[in-house]
């Protein structure tokens, strides 16, 4: 059956019966949050998900063995300014990643306490299982598999790479007299978009955002807010007692990403390798995701707790982690194929950004250097190398001057 004949013959149960319940429209937040993450049948829950080569789509992680080695260099960073800890990686995908990392670590002679997975969905994580303990199992002991963060005090790394852009999203139309909610209609055995008067809580966050921008949005524009970030960053606060989270993921700076030209917006879906947006194709059965508001991020990390130690693009992340350096000179063919992906601007060198983040509170003066060291990473002065000591922290707030930093960095 192909996608055609899919969507002609209605969508899953699940979805369909949701829609019902909900008496026929629902949030898209709502509904995006049952195609991904419905227990038993949504993409990610249900197992279903593909990742690398003859999948859905690629991740940098799946791309190279470098951009995990590069990664693994910070992750030392952040474990010797702890003194030692741990690494947390939520959204594992396949397990390359943490493969990658645990190999290089090993190599170093500098492994964590604990490599901890954090994957709700049962199905991914009995293959991440799978594929670490063939992979590593002399490290058994130190892999940890979990479906929740909550409860961990990680000194060290948390590492979220393609996180953000899956958690749902509300979407919403732009017109003359105010704001609409695009949400998901269901009538006549068919998902369709159908708009409704926004609700107060999603109407001021679109003002707060539109009174940032350099112009009012035009009529008839449609894009994506998510307003469930806080909750996400109180977790990850909670967890980090000392040590870095580095966020990766596709995006840009609010007043980059909210432009006219933008108008119909960033959601899309990946199956087999090819990209659309038409959301209501095979719910369950793909992937769905949105551009990351990265100041939107930056403010609930601060609201968490939690304060932003660098921002760059994946490109300069990368240069400054020394990829190039573990690639050789001449790189092997293959390696400089993915470098070409991972670092140029016309792949995922400027789509991608990182973001790092610490906690909030500045060691105390009076510590000794050993409790100093212990006490948080990055220290005042100190950020993650790969943020190449370059400050485009500026770039996630309004202004001309912010938007000129990101770009020079890109060039």
């Amino acid at each position: 059956m192909d996608a055609s004949d899919h969507k002609s013959a209605g969508p899953p149960a699940f979805i369909a019966n949701a829609a019902t319940d909900a008496g026929g429209w629902m949030r898209f937040d709502r509904y995006m949050e049952l195609a991904l993450y419905h227990p038993g049948e949504g993409y990610y829950a249900s197992g279903r998900a593909r990742i690398g080569a003859g999948g859905d789509f690629d991740t940098a992680a799946e791309t190279s063995a470098l951009f995990g080695r590069a990664l693994a260099g910070q992750c030392l960073e952040a474990l010797d300014a702890c003194g030692g800890g741990d690494i947390a990686e939520l959204g594992p995908g396949s397990g390359r990643l943490a493969e990658v990392l645990l190999e290089e670590l090993k190599r170093a002679g500098r492994l964590p306490d604990r490599y901890i997975l954090v994957e709700h969905a049962a199905g991914m994580q009995a293959a991440q299982r799978e594929r670490l303990l063939k992979a590593h199992p002399d490290l058994a002991g130190r892999l940890q598999f979990t479906d929740r963060l909550s409860g961990e005090r990680i000194r060290g790394t948390i590492l979220a790479n393609e996180v953000i852009d899956a958690l749902p999203c509300r979407c919403f139309r732009r017109t003359a007299n105010g704001w609409l909610e695009r949400g998901v209609g269901w009538s006549a055995h068919r998902l369709q978009w159908e708009d409704r008067p926004a609700d107060t809580a999603l109407r001021e966050a679109l003002e707060k955002l539109e009174a940032e921008l350099p112009a009012r949005l035009p009529e008839g524009y449609c894009s994506e807010i998510r307003v469930n970030l806080e909750p996400f960053m109180r977790e990850l606060a909670a967890a980090l007692e000392s040590g870095v989270i580095l966020l990766a993921d596709y995006g840009l700076p609010r007043g980059e990403l909210y432009l006219a030209e933008r108008g119909g917006g960033t959601l899309g879906c990946h199956s087999a390798h090819t990209w659309h947006d038409d959301p209501f194709l095979r719910p369950g059965r793909e992937d769905i995701g949105a551009w990351v508001d990265f100041t939107a991020v930056k403010r609930s990390a601060e609201a968490a707790g939690l304060r932003a130690v660098g921002f760059a693009t994946q490109a300069q992340f990368l240069l400054a982690s020394g990829i190039l350096e573990l690639a050789g000179s001449p790189p092997a063919l293959e390696d400089a194929a993915a470098l070409r992906r991972l670092i140029l601007p016309g792949g995922m060198g400027e789509a991608f950004k990182f973001l790092g983040l610490a906690p909030g509170k500045e060691p105390s003066p009076t510590l000794t250097g050993t409790q100093r060291r212990r006490s948080s990473f990055p220290r005042s002065g100190a950020v993650p190398s790969g943020f190449g000591g370059r400050d485009l922290l500026a770039s996630l707030e309004p202004g001309g001057a912010g938007a000129a930093a990101l770009e020079a960095a890109a060039t």
